[in-house]
């Protein structure tokens, strides 16, 4: 029991430090324009499962970015369509191919992640009393 405790709790950590910067990051990426899917990486992870890495071209100013990342855009059906690409104005190398409109998802994802800290310390304490 304070094996899962411990893992509940690591995962929770990780929660909440990911949270207030992924809500940062959309925050700043408020700029959107039409990218391209270019590229679809297949890999394998550690444990055999198969991983996409989503390669994106985009314009901005006249300068063209690439962007990777492990999102598909819900407007993509295959390579070579478009989607619409947010950016961060002030630095347009930082990118997503999604937007929330509202930080509510951050806010939920911080919640969870602080009952799953609580969790972990409760389970790793029954765990350890035993």
């Amino acid at each position: 029991m304070a094996i899962a405790g411990f893992a509940i709790f690591l995962l929770g950590i990780i929660f909440v430090i990911v949270s207030p910067i992924n809500k940062r990051k959309n925050a700043r990426c408020s700029a959107q324009t039409q990218g391209t899917l270019q590229e679809i990486r297949k890999w394998k992870n550690s444990k055999g499962h198969n991983r996409h890495t989503y390669i994106y071209s985009y314009n901005v100013n006249g300068i063209e970015y690439k962007m990777k990342s492990t999102i598909l855009s819900s407007e993509i059906k295959r390579t070579g369509d478009s989607c619409t690409i947010w950016y961060d104005p002030a630095k347009p190398k930082k990118a997503q191919p999604f937007h929330y409109e509202s930080s509510k998802v951050y806010t939920i994802i911080l919640i969870i992640g602080i009952v799953m800290v609580l969790a972990g310390f409760v389970l790793m304490g029954i765990g350890l009393s035993r």
